[in-house]
This record gives structure tokens, C-alpha cells and sequence, in this order.
């Protein structure tokens, strides 16, 4: 009978020893981010010190201290090898298909987020993170304070919806139709993107089409482009929002990685500009 107890006792110790490695073994600690959005999100969690490798998109202060593997397209299989993450993480809208089969075949664990057109395809994303990395509880808080946020923004939008151009480049000029992010956080801010007619994503357009439409609100994004955004639209001055001078550059790195606290800041800066 002793025998048999301490043989249990034994045995019941050893499971506890595996259990406790496997649960310490749980959460990756070596990451590399093949996109600034999945860096963004991550940061948002509190995950820093796993990330182990960024693209070279990233702000200078977040690949500090931070290998870089290449670009979302292009990402160094190399470098990313000899980091040896237990986890890599891409996005099916920002990284190549073909880039993340061809790391899974080499045996790393490779986690690949969702597109996103709206704010709920951005939450399943947040949560998927959290799962990973164990942070649900504090992801739900999140996202149930954004939320509530989010709700009273509804109660404040404008009857009459303004009519906004975004312009995501200038040569050539580039907009967004309905199945888009941002044609979702234009409705969300109260206004109405003049192509949510057009199923297509990102769309060559041209200025003759644009001027038809007539935007009341131009939003301007696109690397380095500055001023020009602002000197391209002196030269229509028939256009409404070049009268009213309602042309705005706003934030590509906020607009373009979004997390959940970025959506509410974007939504929040629409607000205030839709009611300028």
C-alpha cells in the first residue's frame, strides 16, 4: 500500500514538473513581426522584450535594439532563421502567401492575421494576439473601453454627412472604395467616402473624376509627400474642399497600423475634421 502511494506521489510530481514546463512554454519569447500593424497591436498587449526582429517600416525608436529582417514583401529568410524565434507573425494583407509557406516549411511557427475593412476584423485580430500570448483579460479591458468610446462618438455624428476624397498618392492619384478600412472609419466619423460606390479596394482615379464628385473634405496621406498633397489642389479651385480649404494631411503610420486605440484616435481626428 506504501509502496503504491509513494509510486503515486512520484508520478504526480513528475506530471507536475512537465505541466509546469509546458505552461512556461506556453507563451512565445523569441518573435519576429513581419508588419508596423502587428508590432503595433503587440505593443498595445504589453508584449515588447519578445519581439525579437521588425521590418525595416518600423519607427526608428522600435527597431532600436531589434534585428531587421527586410521589408513586408521581401522579408530576409536568413535573418529570421538565425533568430530563431519560436514564433513569427505575418498578415495576410501585408506579407506574401508564398513568404509564409515558405518559413513554415522551415519548421517556425508562423501565426498569420486577417485582413482588415473594419473595426471588428481588427478586434478578432487584437484577440488572436492576446490568445497567443495569454493577455485576453487585459485585451477584453481594452476593447471594452475603446467600445464604450466608440459608442457615444455614434450619438455626436453629423446629420449631413460631408462628402471626403481620400487621397492615398498623388502620382498617381490613389483612392479607396468601399471595401476598405478606411471607408469604414469614414462612416464610423460621421461622413461619406464620394467612391463607396466601387467594390475595389484601392483605386487609380483621375482628377476629372474626382472634380465631378466634388469632396467637401480632402484627406491626404502617402510617404513623403508633405506639402505637395497641399500645392497639388491649388490649381482646382472649383473643387469644394479647396474653397472651403478643407484639405488635411493626417498621420500614415496611425492610419496604416492600426490598433484598436489607433481606430479611436482616427475616428476621434475624423470627427474633428468632418466638423471643420
Amino acid at each position: 500500500m506504501k509502496k503504491n502511494l509513494t509510486f503515486s506521489i512520484i508520478c504526480f510530481g513528475i506530471a507536475c514538473l512537465l505541466n509546469a514546463g509546458e505552461i512556461q512554454k506556453k507563451y512565445p519569447e523569441r518573435v519576429v513581426s513581419l508588419g508596423p500593424y502587428i508590432t503595433e497591436n503587440l505593443l498595445l498587449l504589453g508584449i515588447n522584450k519578445e519581439i525579437v526582429g521588425v521590418t525595416i517600416h518600423e519607427k526608428p525608436e522600435i527597431k532600436k535594439n531589434r534585428e531587421t529582417v527586410g521589408t513586408l514583401l521581401d522579408p530576409n529568410i536568413e535573418v529570421i532563421i538565425k533568430l530563431k524565434p519560436d514564433l513569427v507573425i505575418a498578415s495576410k494583407e501585408g506579407n506574401r502567401k508564398q513568404t509564409i509557406e515558405k518559413i513554415k516549411n522551415l519548421g517556425i511557427r508562423v501565426e498569420t492575421l486577417q485582413e482588415i475593412i473594419t473595426y471588428d476584423d481588427l478586434k478578432k485580430n487584437f484577440f488572436l494576439l492576446a490568445r497567443i500570448f495569454g493577455k485576453t483579460d487585459i485585451a477584453n479591458q481594452i476593447i471594452s473601453d475603446i467600445d464604450k468610446k466608440l459608442t457615444a462618438f455614434r450619438k455626436t455624428q453629423p446629420k449631413n454627412k460631408k462628402r471626403v476624397f481620400w487621397q492615398l498618392g498623388t502620382r498617381p492619384l490613389v483612392t479607396v472604395g468601399e471595401n476598405t478600412y478606411f471607408n469604414q472609419l469614414t462612416l464610423i466619423a460621421g461622413g461619406s467616402n464620394i467612391f463607396s460606390d466601387i467594390k475595389t479596394k484601392y483605386i487609380t482615379i483621375s482628377i476629372e473624376k474626382v472634380i465631378k464628385r466634388n469632396p467637401e473634405i480632402i484627406i491626404g496621406m502617402g510617404m513623403g509627400e508633405g506639402s505637395e498633397i497641399f500645392d497639388f489642389w491649388k490649381q482646382f479651385k472649383n473643387v469644394e474642399a479647396v474653397k472651403k480649404n478643407s484639405i488635411f494631411k493626417v498621420d500614415d503610420y496611425m492610419f496604416c497600423s492600426p490598433t484598436p486605440e489607433s481606430f479611436l484616435k482616427s475616428v476621434e481626428l475624423l470627427m474633428k475634421i468632418l466638423k471643420n
